[in-house]
């Protein structure tokens, strides 16, 4: 009786950037590296905390999450900050992540830089327009239009 051995499938991996050790130069590379990291321990913080003032705080007592919530919680300059701050680093790690994603996956220079630049300029555009209705908003001017009002 013969036995046949089976070789050992070879599985090819891709490994992220965000998997591989700290860079030991200095520059952009080091500055992104630490940059995923605290940025994605910020918003682990900021989205729970925001999670937990939105979705069980304001049902424990009793309120609604309506544009009067709205209006009165960005008359307070601390909570257009907290926003802001949660606004622009989601923005920003996702879109690095989707950089990064993008560079390791995506093997044609063409198509790559492609993608890149559609990412950046859906990014960017998104992010000022965020931006400015977070700076913009006038809680004591604006009326309650919309479909959530």
């Amino acid at each position: 009786m013969t036995t046949t051995v089976r070789p050992a499938r070879t599985i090819y991996t891709n490994p992220s950037r965000a998997a591989r050790p700290r860079p030991e130069a200095s520059g952009s590379d080091r500055f992104w590296w630490y940059f995923m990291r605290l940025s994605g321990l910020a918003l682990v913080i900021l989205a729970l905390g925001h999670m937990f003032i939105m979705h069980v705080l304001v049902e424990l007592t009793g309120g609604e999450i309506d544009f009067a919530f709205v209006q009165s919680r960005w008359g307070s300059p601390f909570w257009r900050i907290y926003d802001l701050l949660l606004l622009l680093l989601a923005f920003i790690h996702g879109a690095r992540g989707a950089k990064i994603v993008i560079t390791d996956y995506v093997t044609n220079r063409t198509g790559r830089s492609l993608l890149i630049g559609i990412l950046l300029v859906l990014s960017v555009v998104w992010l000022v327009l965020g931006m400015g209705v977070i700076a913009f908003f006038n809680p004591d001017t604006a009326p309650p239009t919309g479909p959530f009002s």
